[in-house]
């Protein structure tokens, strides 16, 4: 915070012309003041203002040389105009052929004060649709003097924030916000030192759009044979159970319409089969398992898949 104050140093004085007439009678006659009037000079530093006696504008102050105005005698208003509206005011007394001398110097100070905030505004470069984001402002300024004011915004308008208005934080639902950019907007001020230390910041979060949930995904298909040969790839469906804890098994089965089918691989047996070999050999958890008759193929076959959490079965074609 950085300020800067103007002061006026004045020196007055006034000379009269008595014993000084062998000056005036060496200078041009067009210098010389009218008849029954005074001398007002005028000089300031570092440059020259306007002068102004009895509210009425003369002309500007003299810088290396005064200026000079000529004035009735008797008491005046003088006022000189300097920086950042500040006004020198005085009132002084006009004497006939005398000259009244006034001299300013303008000084400046500049004074610095550290700001009692300093705010940085941090949150996410990334989040998911529908994740809360959290957004935070931290001081670096330690015992404030004054309250702090936070004023939040967040674009889009329709963002809904769920906590922490007027606090140094909040929290955002991106909810219905995915494939966008949610921004959130501080203004940060005190009502005191606002005009040189108010801050306005932002910070943007991406919102990537949620990933559709995963469809069931089929594991494998095959024909049955003997069921000790189905074993071996109802093993490696039991492993990928297994190593996925949460996904459902779910078994399609069709009945063959060959001989050796209708003879020797009958759909009810084997589905009976396979259940009690996957949950009593295998470990898995029958609630784990569904098992379903689809119709006939030429051999009975197996339809094997793995249905991950919020994932749907596959449906007949």
């Amino acid at each position: 915070m950085r300020n800067i104050r103007y002061n006026f140093l004045f020196v007055v004085g006034m000379m009269l012309t008595l014993g000084l007439t062998t000056t005036f009678a060496q200078r041009n006659e067009r210098n010389k003041p009218p008849k029954n009037m005074g001398t007002l000079t005028v000089k300031t530093t570092p440059v020259a203002y306007p002068v102004k006696v009895n509210d009425q504008l003369l002309g500007m102050s003299g810088v290396s040389t005064p200026a000079e105005f000529y004035l009735p005698p008797g008491k005046h208003r003088l006022s000189i105009e300097g920086p950042n509206g500040k006004t020198f005011t005085k009132e002084i007394e006009i004497i006939k052929n005398a000259k009244n001398c006034v001299c300013l110097k303008v000084v400046e100070q500049v004074m610095t004060r550290a700001c009692p905030y300093n705010v940085q505004l941090s949150g996410p470069d990334r989040v998911m649709e529908g994740d809360l984001i959290t957004f935070a402002s931290l001081n670096s300024v330690t015992d404030s003097p004054t309250p702090i004011n936070y004023n939040w915004t967040v674009s889009p308008g329709n963002l809904r924030i769920t906590s922490g208005l007027g606090t140094s934080s909040i929290t955002v639902d991106t909810t219905g916000f995915g494939g966008q950019t949610v921004t959130a907007d501080l203004d940060v001020n005190d009502g005191v030192y606002d005009a040189n230390c108010r801050q306005k910041i932002s910070v943007p979060t991406i919102v990537e759009n949620k990933p559709p949930p995963p469809g069931p995904r089929k594991f494998d298909e095959f024909e049955s044979s003997s069921f000790d040969d189905d074993k071996a790839r109802l093993d490696a469906f039991a492993i990928e159970l297994q190593n996925n804890p949460d996904a459902q098994g779910y078994i399609i089965m069709y009945q063959g319409t060959d001989k050796a089918s209708v003879r020797n691989r009958k759909v009810d047996i084997l589905s009976k089969r396979t259940l009690s070999y996957l949950v009593q050999a295998r470990g898995i958890d029958p609630r784990r398992i569904v098992i379903t008759n689809w119709g006939t193929r030429l051999k009975t076959t197996y339809d094997l898949w793995i249905i991950p959490p919020g994932a749907q079965p596959p449906v007949p074609q």
